[in-house]
């Protein structure tokens, strides 16, 4: 029961060392040819041609054999030592027992350094103790075999073994720690081999006894380690295998946030986090046709875990070092700070109250206008209205109905704009629209007037249940005036709105710059800022 025990506890160690003894069989299969002709060469000395031929010859022709039939196997680790010890007492016989003691120790050394085995080291000790008893036996009848340079049969053997049988505890414990070391090092190049490759996923198939030791457990450790760096990432992250395009590992993350990677995915680009299997490509002709081996923070569209689409900033990093080249990508989804963003920068360019653009934005527009004007001579038009009968609201029904009628006049102001007017809310109400391509002051006139026309429809106010009329009266700019900064141009505008309001309600007047104090002069509207 013991020996089965030993015997089961050893095939752990076969399979993994299969490789390493499979090259050792080839070596010792080489060492045979090697000692045939050493064989050879000694027969001449004591006429043992024919020994070397029945023995020599036949066991190098079955070693060859078993190397190519059953390379790595048991039996053949088993005869291959034994057959090293048949040469061994073949020489011996040719030298006439000279050199019994240390070529047999030189045997067994042999089988130890190339095989690491135990089972080896016990079968060459049997193999040649028995070899001794039989042949050594047959040479105190006066058969010439030479196995000892003595006539003292049973006390020559009996020293032999007394002597020997240490050394061959020793070789016997040796083989088991070089085995032991030899497992280890396999299971651990197996193991880099395997991080190396990329199969961060698989389990590694190690057992308790082998996470004992040290450069195994190290191994194990470091993958473990290098999964639990990408487990934690707070941004999900993948690592890719470039030459196959394989997923090599994912994070809780990745997991949570985005679209699931089918398991045996083939390709990490035809994954469904791609809404179109080409953009992953692409990221990538981009990159290798830059050169680089970093994408920083790319903007893509990407699939959610619920199927949703999420804009996201990818990240990537190229691995060139290892082999096969790694990938290792992060994609963190910003749709919702974007999202932010597009929402603090619609407030802080629109009015709160009307959703017109502010003055902020009307500052951009104009300067944009003046520039076009100044460059390609693209003239344009300045429309300045200040309601008429809006401040009895305010007193009268409060602020709130004043509030919802500035709504409702931005939305009339919106509605009747053409697609390249610019409206927006200038100050309590006061409006400015400004008129892209507008040929001349006259023509301008004419879509003030269409405005002034919205405006003054009766407004329904829900909060204070009235029907109420507001006017306006719009003063006009043109930039054939001369303009040539937005405060002039405002200037001009406004300067044309005063004499608005004085002629009365819903009057549009063109500025006039041959009316006196109508020229550009300094003028800074402290509410308007830079863009």
């Amino acid at each position: 029961m013991k020996l089965r025990a030993l015997s089961l506890a050893e095939n752990r160690y076969d399979a993994l060392l299969k490789p390493y003894r499979e090259h050792a069989d080839s070596i010792m299969l080489g060492m045979n040819v090697f000692l045939l002709v050493v064989c050879f060469g000694l027969a001449p000395l004591r006429e043992t041609w024919a020994a070397v031929a029945l023995i020599g010859v036949p066991t190098l022709v079955l070693a060859a054999l078993l190397a190519w039939q059953a390379a790595g196997s048991l039996l053949t680790r088993l005869y291959m030592a034994c057959a090293f010890m048949a040469f061994t007492g073949l020489i011996i016989h040719q030298s006439g027992g000279d050199i019994e003691g240390h070529f047999a120790a030189f045997g067994l050394i042999g089988v130890l350094l190339y095989y690491r085995d135990w089972r080896t080291i016990v079968a060459a000790t049997l193999f040649i103790y028995l070899h001794h008893l039989v042949l050594g036996f047959a040479q105190t009848r006066g058969v010439a075999v030479y196995v000892f340079d003595t006539e003292l049969f049973w006390s020559t053997l009996a020293i032999h073994v007394a002597y020997f049988l240490p050394f061959v505890a020793m070789m016997g414990y040796l083989s088991i720690w070089l085995r032991r070391e030899a497992y280890e090092a396999q299971h651990v190049i197996e193991l880099a081999g395997q991080i190396m490759h990329g199969d961060l996923m698989k389990t590694p198939d190690v057992g308790a006894h082998s996470l004992r030791m040290p450069l195994i457990a190290a191994v194990v450790s470091m993958r473990d380690r290098l999964l639990d760096l990408m487990r934690v990432l707070p941004v999900p992250a993948v690592i890719v295998r470039m030459d196959t395009q394989a997923v090599v590992a994912v994070n809780h993350s990745w997991e949570a946030q985005c679209a699931p990677i089918p398991s045996g995915q083939t390709s990490f680009g035809s994954c469904p986090v791609w809404p179109d299997p080409a953009n992953w490509h692409e990221l990538l002709a981009g990159m290798y046709g830059r050169g680089e081996r970093i994408l920083d923070k790319v903007e893509v569209t990407m699939v959610r875990r619920d199927g949703t689409p999420a804009l996201c900033e990818l990240s990537l990093i190229l691995l060139e070092d290892a082999v096969p080249v790694m990938a290792i990508v992060t994609a963190e989804d910003i749709t919702r700070r974007r999202q932010a963003e597009l929402e603090m920068q619609r407030l802080a360019y629109r009015d709160m109250l009307t959703d017109l653009p502010n003055r902020a934005s009307l500052q951009h527009k104009l300067e944009t206008a003046l520039r076009q004007h100044a460059e390609n001579d693209v003239p344009f038009a300045v429309l300045m209205m200040d309601l008429d009968g809006f401040k009895p609201i305010n007193d009268t029904l409060g602020h709130d109905a004043g509030d919802e009628a500035l709504r409702i006049i931005g939305q009339r102001i919106r509605h009747i704009n053409r697609g390249t007017d610019f409206a927006a809310r200038l100050v309590g109400d006061e409006f400015v629209v400004l008129l892209p391509g507008c040929g001349s002051a006259e023509e301008s006139a004419v879509v003030a007037r269409r405005f002034l026309k919205a405006i003054a429809t009766p407004i329904g106010l829900e909060v204070a249940g009235e029907v109420v009329g507001v006017g306006a009266s719009a003063g006009v700019a043109h930039s054939q005036h001369g303009a040539m900064t937005v405060d002039q141009i405002l200037k001009q505008a406004d300067s044309a709105l005063y004499r608005a309001k004085n002629a009365g309600r819903g009057t549009v007047v063109l500025h006039d710059p041959a009316l006196p104090g109508a020229a550009p002069e300094p003028y800074r509207c402290a509410a308007i800022g830079e863009v």
